[in-house]
């Protein structure tokens, strides 16, 4: 989980996963140390860890292929280098991994009628803008396809929108 905060959002996976039989060792990327001390209570339990770096430095540190599911949740957002995240993350990803990503939907139709009022801007932390084609061109130019992101992902009256990207054959 790049920017786990507090590392609810990954436990809560986690255990979800557990409920289903299937064991999830945690990892989770967080640039603010007191945040990533509360995910590490949580994650240490599980067999798991936090780094505490930048996306980019905690990324750059993880061995070829060795993460099966990464998710990016209210995080691309703020990435200053977002493609080049994204490129290192195809390096660390498993062949049949993916990559889940939320992010605000520039395209919206609430951000179109609210104009400069829109909750998705946050000046000056939100220093990306995406919308679903947007979105994929930055999953192209990266060697990512998006497997997946239907209409509920992508809903024009939703300001989020999802998408799940999976690495290029």
């Amino acid at each position: 989980d790049i920017g786990c905060g507090k590392g609810t959002l990954l436990d809560n996976v986690r255990q979800r996963f557990l409920s289903m039989g299937h064991f999830v060792e945690p990892l989770g990327i967080e640039v603010s140390p007191g945040m990533a001390a509360m995910a590490a209570e949580k994650f240490e339990q599980a067999g798991g860890q936090v780094i505490v770096a930048s996306a980019m430095e905690g990324v750059s540190d993880l061995p070829d292929e060795s993460v099966d599911l990464v998710v990016m949740s209210c995080f691309l957002e703020h990435e200053q280098q977002p493609r080049r995240l994204l490129k290192n993350l195809h390096r660390v990803v498993t062949g049949d991994g993916a990559v889940i990503v939320k992010v605000p939907n520039f395209a919206s139709w609430n951000r179109i009628v609210r104009g400069k009022k829109w909750c998705g801007f946050r000046y000056p932390d939100h220093v990306n803008y995406f919308t679903p084609r947007t979105l994929e061109m930055l999953a192209s130019e990266t060697d990512f396809r998006v497997e997946r992101q239907n209409l509920n992902d992508k809903f024009p009256l939703s300001d989020n929108m999802y998408a799940v990207l999976k690495k290029c054959a």
